[in-house]
Formats: C-alpha cells, structure tokens, sequence
C-alpha cells in the first residue's frame, strides 16, 4: 500500500469515529509499516449549484473509471482517518494486492498532496479526523 492509492478500507463513522465502519474506498494520503492516513470518498453526488468546500476534489465518470472506479465520486481531504495497518481495518491487506484498487498518476497525486496542504494550512479547523 503506497501513498496515492485507493484501498478498500473500514472507514470510521461520525458516530464512532475510533471503530471500523462500513466498508469505503479510502485514499492513502501517507502510510508507514503500522499507520496510514486516509481520506475519504463518497459516489453522493455533490449538490449541484453548491461551492466545494475546501479540501474536496469531485471525480467525473471518466475520472473514475481511469482509477478502476465504476461511478463519479467525491474525495474528502476534510474527514480523514489514522488508521493502523491491520485487517481490522483494511480487509484485504494480507492478499495479494491489499485491497489496492489504483493508485493515482504522479502528477494527480501532486495535486491532491498540494490540497491536502493547503487545507492544513488555511482551514485547519474544517478537517475532521478520525481514527486512533
């Protein structure tokens, strides 16, 4: 699992935001051998005629197909989530693969690290984390 993957991931709830939840795909915006930070994505279309909120990125269908995705989604840099690197958590990172679905091209990858970025640095206080 490297950063700039899409994995599936147990992606923690607002409710419970320390426990597994349902199963979502998850960007990995950095990992090391016991953690991974994660951001998360919906296919809820964003609101039509709403601003973006800061730290999202929407996918058109084009988009998400180039990344093994079958629908438009919405990446939440906002609600992140530092999760350990167990099956707990990621179901499939024993296999082969570890639940990897693509991993973004280089340049793709840039700008959503440079989004992340900014977010931290100008709106801190929108980014709801999750996790341990």
């Amino acid at each position: 699992m490297v950063p700039g993957a899409f994995v599936r991931v147990y992606f923690p709830t607002h409710e419970k935001p320390r426990k597994p939840g349902l199963l979502h795909i998850g960007y990995i915006l950095a990992n090391s051998p016991l953690e991974a930070m994660v951001a998360y994505t919906t296919s809820q279309p964003w609101p039509t005629g709403t601003p973006l909120s800061a730290g999202v990125r929407l996918f058109t269908a084009e988009e998400a197909k180039r990344l093994n995705q079958s629908r438009p989604f919405v990446l939440r840099l906002d609600v992140l989530a530092k999760l350990p690197m167990n099956p707990q958590w990621f179901p499939e990172i024993e296999k082969e693969g570890e639940g990897v679905i693509a991993v973004v091209p280089s340049r793709l990858q840039e700008e959503l690290t440079d989004l992340a970025t900014n977010l931290v640095r100008r709106r801190r206080d929108l980014i709801q984390m999750r996790g341990i």
